[in-house]
């Protein structure tokens, strides 16, 4: 059965700790989805207020051309993140050039032949900086024509077309053309569209022309006091060199035509002013209008990164397994021309609501709010007010990281803790186990007692309660050994009194019957058995006295063996057979009386004798092991059992009902035990199994060095 020490049952009980992060894994689940249900409700207030501010303000809805119809003609102005420099290189189009658009034949304004895909397309992207107007142009073209270096005709090679409404409503025209790559300036075009030549040069629009593998790109730029609200461009494909015509024109919208040029879209610098009024931290506000395009953009997404400890750094990994991973460190300054999330569309049509979604190529759920943007009753646009779970999921990992370090500082605390308090009371059980294994002896004797203890606890009760039981069972012990003494005194002086009426009688008697002489025969016989019990119980009662008077010397124990075993043993018991082995290449010298020890060899025979199976032999072996020697008298016969090995050297104990005209009362064993122990020697018994099943006793005495 498997044993469990004290140590690993409060170990086992310590682990009811494990309740702590198990709680805190609950209250953090329940704390998110509280948090997350109120900050919805805090969005969508804010939602609500913001498109209610905004509402009040129908003026600005008409300024910035919320009422636009044709999203496919306007052209959206973004607010650039970095400084641009015109070198024909892309870098600094960053992170705005991922929402250029792309123009193909859905978008072709005029052709002479039949459209190739690969003769003609372009990307595009407009952006503000400044007081200026970038423009960036991705061109594809297999076939680049330039304009001849004297040529007044700039239209007749593959140019850029650009129709501006000035401020004064007018329609202004411009060709951007070169006759070969670099640094490139506008042209200004007649107001007929039939009038190929310029009118003049256009300083104010700049630009380089950069030539690539598939194409040509083209940087410019132009001051935003040239434009008014209108803009459109197109891109002119001339192929061959000879005729120069324009293959293909392919645009925003037609440039010739004041009524065809799309809407300039710039993000509302009013509106953007009331958002920031707000000052609503780590949230960004978007106005989306009714083609879902971003009209105004205010705040960020980030939220302040937490300085990690020493501590959190140490113990990322556990706590990695039970948080939720989420990306701090983002960028959110992409800004996206059109917002396409779920939600948006049900908030133009009208119908507030929360939606979550994920930001793109990194860990980070957004949880937006969505209302819609009236004005006079007639849904505009919508207002979107979005913020980051990552301030809920870093309280939650908060919790579960304290949790977490709360637990793991207790398992060691407590853990120590209840380790001590273990050791503590296994050191007090182990103690109070040696006291009680050491007060017994190996054949069963009382030797010492239990020191008493003040604790007040449940050990200290037993350990009182066991040296109770102690001090009783020697007492007993005690009376028991001095119970024969007692009985042989108070015995004594009426049998000799029955003993000499007896003999009076027997002399009174002159001729006494048969029947009654044999009466008489019977009780003497009787009173010698019951004397011969008492002179018995006398030497044992009287064995440690005579033992101190006893005559020790030095002798060869195995020669003494040897005469006695042919001198007497043999001679008494005629019908058992007796073996003796003892080593032959030294004497067995051993310090002691002579006279004890044969007593004490005879009693282990005489026992050995009464118990063996008949036509068995009792062997005698004599060994050395280091310093001492060893006797083995072993017999046949029945196993003594294991409870009564430590008990049958005690006094008056006896397992056999002895052999009729011989009294029994327990003492032989007991008279070996004393004098192998005034010897200074060791007497044990144990059964031997197998084929040849019976008991040995082993007698150790110190061996003597002394010729």
């Amino acid at each position: 059965m498997l044993r469990i020490s004290l140590r690993l049952k409060l170990t086992l009980l310590s682990l009811l700790l494990l309740l702590i992060p198990l709680i805190g894994f609950r209250l953090s689940a329940m704390l998110q989805a509280d948090l997350l249900a109120s900050r919805e409700d805090a969005l969508m207030f804010t939602a609500k207020a913001v498109a209610t501010s905004l509402g009040d303000r129908p003026d600005l809805f008409h300024r910035e051309l919320f009422h636009s119809k044709d999203q496919h003609r306007d052209l959206y102005l973004f607010s650039l993140s970095n400084s641009i420099r015109l070198n024909g290189k892309v870098d600094d189009w960053q992170p705005e050039l991922s929402e250029s658009e792309e123009f193909g034949a859905e978008h072709l304004l005029a052709s002479s032949g039949r459209y190739n895909p690969e003769s003609l397309r372009f990307k595009h992207l407009l952006g503000q900086r400044g007081k200026y107007l970038y423009g960036l142009f991705l061109i594809q073209d297999d076939q680049l024509v330039y304009r001849h270096k004297n040529s007044l005709h700039p239209a007749k090679a593959d140019h850029i077309q650009i129709g501006i409404q000035d401020a004064f409503g007018s329609l202004q025209r411009y060709i951007i053309a070169t006759e070969k790559p670099g640094w490139v300036n506008g042209f200004l075009m007649d107001s007929d569209p039939e009038n190929m030549i310029p009118v003049a040069n256009e300083p104010r629009i700049q630009g380089v022309w950069t030539e690539t593998d598939n194409g040509y790109i083209v940087e410019m730029r132009m001051p935003l006091s040239m434009i008014g609200k209108r803009l459109a461009f197109a891109v002119a494909d001339v192929d061959d060199p000879a005729t120069r015509i324009v293959q293909n024109l392919i645009g925003t919208a037609s440039p010739v035509h004041t009524g065809e040029l799309g809407w300039l879209l710039a993000p509302s610098k009013q509106i953007e002013k009331l958002l920031e009024k707000l000052d609503l931290p780590h949230s960004r506000i978007r106005v989306v209008d009714k083609n879902q395009q971003v009209r105004a953009r205010f705040g960020t997404l980030q939220d302040e990164s937490r300085e990690e400890t020493f501590l959190h750094r140490s113990m990322a990994p556990v706590y990695r397994l039970f948080t939720d991973a989420f990306t701090e460190d983002f960028s959110d300054s992409r800004q996206a021309k059109m917002l396409d999330i779920q939600g948006i569309e049900e908030g133009l049509h009208g119908k507030s609501s929360i939606t979550h979604y994920q930001l793109p190529e990194v860990n980070v759920e957004v949880m937006a709010a969505i209302t819609p943007l009236l004005d006079e009753d007639k849904v505009v646009g919508a207002v979107v007010v979005e913020q980051t779970t990552n301030s809920i999921l870093a309280l939650k990992n908060r919790m579960i990281e304290e949790s977490i370090t709360f637990t793991i500082m207790a398992f060691i605390v407590v853990g120590l803790g209840l380790l001590l308090f273990a050791s503590r009371i296994s050191s007090r059980i182990r103690k109070l186990r040696n006291q009680a294994e050491g007060a017994i002896s190996k054949d069963g004797r009382i030797t010492s007692s239990i020191a008493s203890v003040r604790a007040r606890d449940e050990i200290g009760d037993l350990t009182r309660a066991l040296a109770t039981m102690l001090k009783q069972l020697q007492e007993q012990n005690e009376y028991r050994e001095t119970m024969a003494d007692n009985l042989e005194h108070e015995m004594r002086t009426p049998l000799a009194g029955i003993s000499a009426s007896l003999k009076n009688m027997e002399k009174e008697l002159q001729s006494p019957s048969v029947q009654v002489q044999e009466y008489m025969n019977w009780a003497l016989a009787d009173v010698q058995r019951m004397e011969s019990l008492l002179t018995a119980i006398r030497d044992a009662t009287n064995l440690q006295e005579a033992l101190e008077q006893d005559f020790m010397e030095a002798f060869d124990l195995g020669k003494a063996i040897t005469i006695w075993l042919e001198r007497s043993w043999r001679v008494s018991y005629g019908d058992v057979a007796f073996s003796f082995a003892a080593p032959d290449d030294a004497a067995c010298m051993i310090f002691g009386d002579p006279d004890r020890l044969r007593q004490m060899i005879e009693k282990l025979i005489d026992n050995a004798v009464s118990f063996h199976s008949p036509e068995t032999p009792i062997t005698l072996e004599l060994s050395k092991q280091d310093s001492r020697l060893v006797l083995r008298i072993c017999n046949q016969g029945p196993t003594i059992a294991a409870a009564q090995q430590g008990q049958i050297f005690n006094s008056m104990v006896s397992l056999r009902s002895g052999k009729k005209g011989r009294p029994h009362l327990g003492l032989g064993l007991y008279i070996v035990r004393s004098i192998v122990k005034h010897h200074q020697g060791d007497v044990q018994v144990e059964n031997v199994q197998g084929q040849n099943e019976g008991v040995c006793f082993i007698v150790t005495l110190p061996q003597s060095f002394d010729p």
